[in-house]
C-alpha cells in the first residue's frame, strides 16, 4: 500500500493521560502507540493534549482535556479528529453519561473521537455503542475497586502505626523505616519516600520543640490566653515554627487539637474518595493508634479540649469586642479572617462569628463592608471613600465619576453609588454641593479664582 504524504492526510490531535499507574500508560507509549494507529489509518498528528499525572474521575484538573475541548467547540484547534489510547484514558467518569456527554461534543462540532488501542471501530454502529458504554462501565468500576483497595490498606497500615499522609503538627516528625522494621533516615519537610515498600513512622522532633509545645499549653490553659495571644508571644520572641516561619493561629491551634501531643495517631477522621467533596466520618469509624510517649499529660490534653469545645467566647463582652474589632480596623484599613486571627488583642475570628452570627455582621458593626469581588480588590470604610472625593476635588478643583474611575486608590464609580445610594449624595457627604444652583455657583467660583 503506497503511503500518504502529509498533505492528504487527515489532521488529528491526540490526546494522551496518564495519572499513576503502571508503565505501560507512560506518555511515551501511549505517542507510540497512538503514531502507529496514525500511521495506517491516514492520520496527520498536528495537536497534542496532555495530562500528566491526572486522575480520569473527572474533568476537574486536567487542563489538557479542557483546553481540547474548547478548541473543539470553538474550531480553533485545525484538526477534524480525536486520537485517544483506549476508553479509560479518555476518563474514568463514574457517571458513565459525563464520558459520552465530552465526546457527543466533539462529534456534534464535527470531530470524531477514536480509541486506538481497542478492538472496535468508533463509527457510531450498535455494536461499537454497546461495547464502548461496557468500557466506560468498566473503567468506572476498577476506579471504584481501586479506591476501596486503598482505603482498606491506608486502614490497615494505619492501625500499625505507619503514618498515611498530610502535614504533621510542630514538635513531631516523620522517620523512615524499611519493611522489616529497619530505621533508615528522619525525612526533612517535603522529602517523600523512594520505595513503595518504606514505611513512615512519627517521632518525637527536638528537646526544645517539646518544651514550647508544653508552654503553649500552660498559656492556654493555665494562664488563659488566647489563641492569638499565644501567636503573638512567640513570634514577639522570635521562636520559629517548623519551617523557620511565622506563628499562625492555626498552627497553635492544631498543636493544642492534636492526638499526637499524647501519643496518638488518629486516621480516617474524614474521607475524600472519588474526588466527592470531603465528608467528615462518624467518631466509630476513626483510627487511633499509640505511636509515640505522650509529650502532655492526658488529663491536662483532656481539659484544653473542653475549654477549645466551651470556646471560651460566650464570656466576652459585645462591646469590647466591638471596641477591639474597631481599633484593628483604623489600623489595617481593612478586615478579614486571617487579619482578626492574627491580631494580639482581639477575640479570634469564630469568636465574632458565634457573636455576631456572621462575620460580615461584626464588619458591618464597625462601619467596613466587603465589596463585591472585581471592585479592584480593595477595602474601604465610608470614610475612605469620602476622603477620597475630597482628595480628588483638592487635585482637580472638581469632582466627576470618570476622574473617580481613573483614580487607581479608589474603586470605581459604581461603588460610590452602591455605598451612598447615590454618587451626589456622596458628594453632599464628603462636603460638596450637590444641587445644580450650589453646583453653578460652585463652578464660577472656581473660574473667577482662576482668572
Amino acid at each position: 500500500m503506497p503511503e500518504l504524504s502529509t498533505a492528504l492526510r487527515v489532521p488529528a490531535a491526540q490526546y494522551l493521560r496518564m495519572s499513576t499507574e503502571h508503565q505501560r500508560y507512560s506518555l511515551e507509549n501511549q505517542r507510540a502507540a497512538i503514531s502507529e494507529y496514525a500511521e495506517m489509518r491516514g492520520f496527520a498528528v498536528v495537536r497534542t493534549y496532555a495530562d500528566a499525572g491526572k486522575s480520569g474521575l473527572s474533568l476537574k484538573g486536567r487542563d489538557g482535556l479542557q483546553r481540547l475541548l474548547a478548541d473543539v467547540v470553538t474550531g480553533q484547534g485545525g484538526f477534524s479528529a480525536i486520537l485517544v489510547l483506549d476508553v479509560s484514558r479518555w476518563g474514568r467518569f463514574q457517571d458513565t453519561d459525563q464520558a459520552a456527554h465530552y465526546e457527543f461534543i466533539c462529534r456534534d462540532a464535527g470531530v470524531n473521537v477514536h480509541y486506538c488501542g481497542e478492538p472496535f471501530d468508533n463509527d457510531g454502529s450498535m455494536v461499537a455503542s454497546i461495547v464502548k458504554n461496557l468500557k466506560r462501565v468498566m473503567a468506572a468500576e476498577y476506579s471504584r475497586e481501586l479506591s476501596t483497595k486503598i482505603y482498606r490498606a491506608q486502614i490497615q497500615q494505619a492501625r500499625v502505626g505507619f503514618k498515611q499522609g498530610g502535614p504533621v503538627p510542630y514538635g513531631i516528625r516523620r522517620f523512615l523505616i524499611s519493611e522489616d522494621g529497619t530505621p533508615k533516615l528522619l525525612l526533612a519537610p517535603g522529602d517523600r519516600k523512594g520505595l513503595k515498600s518504606d514505611r513512615v513512622v512519627f517521632v518525637h522532633g527536638p528537646d526544645e520543640e517539646l518544651k514550647i509545645i508544653r508552654r503553649i499549653f500552660r498559656m492556654f490553659l493555665t494562664q488563659k490566653r488566647s489563641i492569638a495571644n499565644i501567636v503573638k508571644a512567640l513570634n514577639d520572641e522570635r521562636i520559629p515554627s517548623t519551617d523557620g516561619d511565622l506563628w499562625r493561629w492555626g498552627r497553635v491551634k492544631g498543636i493544642l487539637r492534636s492526638e499526637l501531643m499524647i501519643g496518638y495517631y488518629v486516621f480516617n477522621r474524614t474521607s475524600h474518595k472519588m474526588k466527592k467533596p470531603v465528608r467528615h466520618n462518624p467518631p466509630d469509624q476513626w483510627v487511633r493508634t499509640k505511636v509515640t510517649e505522650p509529650i502532655v499529660g492526658l488529663k491536662t490534653f483532656a481539659r484544653v479540649q473542653r475549654e477549645l469545645r466551651l470556646k471560651r467566647v460566650y464570656g466576652l463582652n459585645r462591646a469590647d469586642m466591638i471596641r477591639k474589632l474597631q481599633r484593628l480596623f483604623r489600623k489595617k484599613k481593612k478586615l478579614s479572617q486571617d487579619i482578626i486571627n492574627e491580631c494580639a488583642y482581639t477575640p479570634s475570628a469564630h469568636a465574632y462569628w458565634i457573636h455576631f452570627g456572621s462575620l460580615v455582621a461584626a464588619y458591618k458593626a464597625v462601619g467596613f463592608i466587603c465589596p463585591p469581588t472585581g471592585e479592584r480588590h480593595r477595602y474601604f470604610s465610608d470614610e475612605a471613600l469620602l476622603d477620597g472625593i475630597r482628595r480628588v476635588h483638592a487635585t482637580f478643583g472638581y469632582v466627576t465619576i470618570a476622574l473617580l474611575n481613573k483614580d487607581p486608590d479608589l474603586p470605581d464609580g459604581k461603588a460610590f453609588k452602591k455605598r451612598f445610594g447615590s454618587i451626589v449624595k456622596a458628594y453632599g457627604l464628603a462636603g460638596f454641593p450637590t444641587t445644580k444652583s450650589e453646583t453653578v455657583s460652585a463652578a464660577r467660583q472656581r473660574a473667577a479664582a482662576r482668572r
